[in-house]
């Protein structure tokens, strides 16, 4: 009788075990799902969160060789005022952009749409895929605090919204993208949507995205809201009572902004074909350097030390040679360099 007994106890106990075991299971499981519904963090792949900025240490640069241990499959570093190209790797080699795509949707939004708008979602954009904003259909929001998703946060749904809102449909929006892509002289682009999600027919180079992040900056909103670390809209969605208004804190992915001195922006990217992308700009003075990187594995500290160059440099004649890799009077820079780095190590 006791054993009988003891069988059961024992029975009942591996049922509660088991039960509570799954009840756990789901309740993360809910979680997970509930997280990637609402376009939280964790829909980007753990690799990308986990990357590191190591800024340029003092006197690093001195032992620079002229071709830069740079890891990205394109780049370019442009003087921004000028134009000048101070470095350059596979310069115009065509390559998905990711994100960085919304630089010109930023663009195309400010030169062609009305920022007070207030701009319903539709099915198609509360359905796209990738890095989000959260949002529902039928929820309203301003076109401008759509640009402000689309620049800070990265959000996919905000910029089919807007395009939509935009152009008049989808389809409208990416042909004002590529006409005045062509304006500003981007020959070897092409785009397909506004959000930089994977497509065939979806490509840039790294000279492309300099020329066009030049005209975008000349834009005083758009420089405020890239240079931007967080900002706070509002998402109004329909209830028994009326509109109710639903704020949110988004936060920029830009590990520059506050860590390299005189970082303002300027725009992530990442998908798994185009691979880490970055467009990075800092202003010091009257001079501002535009980095862009494409499919980069050390986007962070690679934009760091090209933007610390292109200071070094500036005004000293360089010019890019035909092979990609900067020429300098090496003589004056090396100087400039050596004294600098006495005066950080004393």
């Amino acid at each position: 009788m006791k054993r009988a007994y003891l069988r059961v106890v024992v029975l009942a106990l591996l049922i509660g075990l088991v039960g509570s075991a799954s009840a756990w299971a789901n309740v993360h499981a809910s979680r997970r799902s509930r997280i990637h519904r609402s376009g939280g963090h964790r829909e980007r792949p753990t690799s990308v969160l986990l990357e590191s900025l190591e800024l340029p240490r003092p006197g690093q640069l001195e032992s620079l060789q002229p071709d830069f241990a740079i890891n990205a499959a394109a780049a370019i570093l442009m003087d921004g005022r000028s134009g000048q190209v101070l470095f350059a790797r596979n310069p115009d080699e065509a390559l998905p952009p990711a994100s960085v795509t919304k630089i010109l949707t930023a663009l195309v939004i400010l030169e062609n749409g009305n920022l007070g708008d207030t701009v319903t979602v539709s099915r198609a954009a509360a359905s796209v895929g990738g890095f989000r904003l959260g949002l529902h259909a039928g929820q309203r929001t301003t076109l401008e605090d759509l640009l402000a998703a689309v620049l800070i946060r990265s959000a996919n749904d905000a910029a089919v919204a807007a395009a939509e809102h935009v152009g008049g449909g989808l389809a409208r929006f990416v042909d004002l993208m590529n006409a005045r892509a062509q304006q500003i002289g981007m020959i070897h682009s092409h785009f397909a949507n506004p959000h930089g999600l994977d497509e065939p027919t979806h490509y840039t180079t790294a000279r492309d995205m300099a020329l066009l992040t030049r005209v975008a900056l000349d834009h005083p909103l758009f420089a405020r809201l890239v240079s931007a670390r967080e900002a706070r809209v509002k998402i109004w969605r329909t209830t028994r009572r009326g509109l109710s208004p639903q704020p949110r804190l988004i936060l920029s992915h830009n590990k520059l902004l506050g860590r390299l001195e005189g970082a303002d922006g300027v725009k992530t990217g990442y998908t798994g074909s185009a691979g880490r992308c970055l467009v990075g700009s800092a202003s010091r003075g009257e001079r501002r350097m535009i980095t862009v990187l494409l499919n980069d594995p050390r986007r962070w500290s690679d934009a760091a030390l090209l933007l610390e160059y292109g200071f070094l440099v500036a005004g000293s004649s360089a010019q890019t040679e035909p092979a990609g890799s900067p020429s300098v009077r090496s003589a004056e820079v090396r100087s400039r360099l050596a004294a600098e780095a006495r005066e950080e190590h004393p």
